[in-house]
């Protein structure tokens, strides 16, 4: 008899279940009481024994979709870390375009007709100079 290990997401241990707050908090039946309850666990941090509100300046983590303070706001700090190393060095193995071919002879085009616009401009302004340079 072979027993299957099943690998489970090991989660963070310094970060607050907060699905598990959402459905204690949602559990009333008064509606508006359900929502004061979800408005005061959206506002605290989400980092484990933080009190800190969040409701003025709060960080959201694009990893763990967690709300914290600015103490705790950094990946690294509340154990993101791994997954903004992977995310960083996925993105300098296999960086993407910034702009394709067409887009490029675009923008040059915009830049060349631009640069002539301008030497135009200086052309006209020097001739002005010259013309009253000349009266003397």
């Amino acid at each position: 008899m072979s027993s299957t290990i099943t690998q489970t997401k090991t989660e963070n241990p310094h970060v607050k279940n907060k699905n598990k707050n959402l459905q204690q908090a949602t559990q009333s039946r008064n509606e508006n009481e359900a929502i004061e309850n979800v408005k005061t666990l959206d506002n605290i941090c989400t980092f484990t024994k933080c009190k800190n509100k969040t409701n003025l300046i709060a960080i959201d983590c694009k990893f763990c979709k967690g709300r914290f303070c600015t103490t705790h706001g950094l990946p690294e700090i509340h154990g993101c870390g791994e997954a903004i190393r992977r995310e960083e060095r996925r993105e300098y193995m296999h960086p993407e375009p910034k702009l394709t071919q067409e887009k490029h002879d675009q923008t040059k085009t915009k830049l060349d007709m631009k640069l002539r616009h301008m030497q135009q401009q200086r052309k006209s302004k020097q001739g002005f100079q010259n013309k009253g340079n000349k009266k003397k």
